[in-house]
């Protein structure tokens, strides 16, 4: 059976589809509905932070407990969960009592929930496929969902100027409804083994001492925090990019084209991180997607012209994907089964739940203290030094050594 003709994979993979197809359009209209209710760049990069500080908190405990649960249950209740946050966005504006702690505690109650969605996740896509087809069931995944992430952009930008931005957030709700009663049809177990569990405190030590005895997981977080911070940045600033740099109207259409050109870059990655995987050892994969990254931030700094801000953009979304994209296939292939929630959660907490919110809210800060350009310049520092860091490590010893066993 191939991936394709796989229809227990086919209803993960539509879930993950029409719920991202969803959170891209508030991708989109959160930070707009967030910036014209308070005009902040502070108030509006904390809803980027927001989307990973949450690891910080429930990371270590939803990997361990995630791996002594169904998968399947934890991803359906949390679907549900989202889905009911989000709706209460549109229900507050039509009651004229939407605030922006509202919207904070949405987008924190949201990413809250994603921890244990990820969790589940992160193990239920290798129990469902096997490893032999792993790197090409991550890359349908994420290829569909970055399509998605070209158009829908621009669809929230023409939805948010006729429907407002609130009402626009409703299509997420319905997204992440839907996407429950997808996975619950899953009929395939979404778990290899569940063995029973005795202390929770162990199982988190699990976890974490094999993130740290394994060299190939240890190195690709240490990397993945640089690219984390300035990403955390890029996302929380992306709007206010478009308002202070380009003086791009709030609720003009071409907000949304930033948001398009990041899912293109991100979508080229994906289309080719196959074919890079087969060709170049995982080590040198990052290495180069890291470098090639401190060079855009410095073209988002530079420009000043539109159609330049949205090619660099798109070329953000191509050199950071790669990074990511790689680091957690890596993760997945050295990782057992029954550690696939604790060791893939604990990796996730320290690049994405620390070097996000960090970027982001240290972005914020100083865009409104100096400028959004300044705000890029600091931010790509922590990836100067990882890209540093992976160049030294790839002298250090150099040839294929860091894949062996995971291709």
């Amino acid at each position: 059976m191939t991936l394709w003709t796989d229809r227990e994979f086919g209803k993960l993979w539509l879930s993950r589809v029409i719920s991202t197809t969803g959170s891209a359009v508030s991708g989109v209209a959160l930070p707009v509905l967030m910036y014209s209710l308070t005009g902040s760049a502070v108030h509006t990069a904390a809803l980027a932070a927001l989307t990973a500080a949450p690891y910080l908190v429930f990371g270590l405990v939803a990997g361990a407990l995630v791996d002594r649960m169904h998968r399947r249950t934890v991803m359906v209740v949390t679907d549900a969960i989202s889905a009911g946050l989000l709706a209460s966005v549109p229900v507050a504006a039509a009651l004229d009592t939407l605030t922006p702690q509202h919207l904070l505690l949405v987008a924190a109650g949201v990413a809250s929930v994603g921890v244990w969605f990820d969790a589940a996740s992160f193990g239920a896509v290798p129990a469902l496929v096997g490893c032999r087809n792993l790197v090409r069931a991550n890359s349908a995944i994420w290829s569909a969902a970055t399509a998605v992430h070209i158009v829908a952009p621009s669809a929230a930008g023409v939805l948010i100027a006729v429907i407002g931005p609130a009402g626009t957030m409703a299509l997420d709700a319905m997204s992440f409804a839907v996407s429950a009663v997808l996975v619950r049809m899953i009929l395939r177990p979404l778990n290899q083994v569940r063995e029973p569990r005795i202390s929770l405190k162990a199982d988190i030590r699990e976890g974490l001492e094999f993130l740290w005895r394994e060299p190939t997981v240890r190195l690709f977080t240490a990397l993945g925090v640089g690219q984390a911070i300035a990403g955390g940045a890029v996302s929380g600033l992306i709007v206010v990019y478009a308002f202070r740099v380009f003086d791009v109207p709030e609720h003009d259409p071409r907000v949304g084209m930033l948001f398009s050109a990041l899912a293109a870059g991100s979508f080229a990655a994906i289309v080719v991180m196959p074919r890079i995987s087969d060709a170049c050892e995982p080590r040198h994969v990052t290495t180069i997607g890291l470098s090639a990254g401190v060079g855009v931030m410095g073209l988002l700094v530079g420009v000043d012209q539109w159609w330049l801000a949205v090619v660099s953009t798109a070329l953000w979304g191509l050199t950071s994907t790669i990074v990511i994209v790689n680091g957690l296939t890596v993760r997945q292939l050295a990782t057992p089964d029954h550690l696939q929630g604790r060791v893939n959660v604990v990796g996730r907490t320290v690049t994405f739940g620390v070097g996000q919110p960090l970027g982001a809210l240290a972005g914020g800060a100083v865009a409104d203290l100096v400028s959004v350009k300044a705000a890029l310049v600091i931010t790509a520092l922590p990836l100067v030094f990882a890209a540093g860091f992976g160049w030294s490590k790839v002298r250090q010893r150099p040839g294929r050594e860091l894949g062996h066993g995971l291709k």
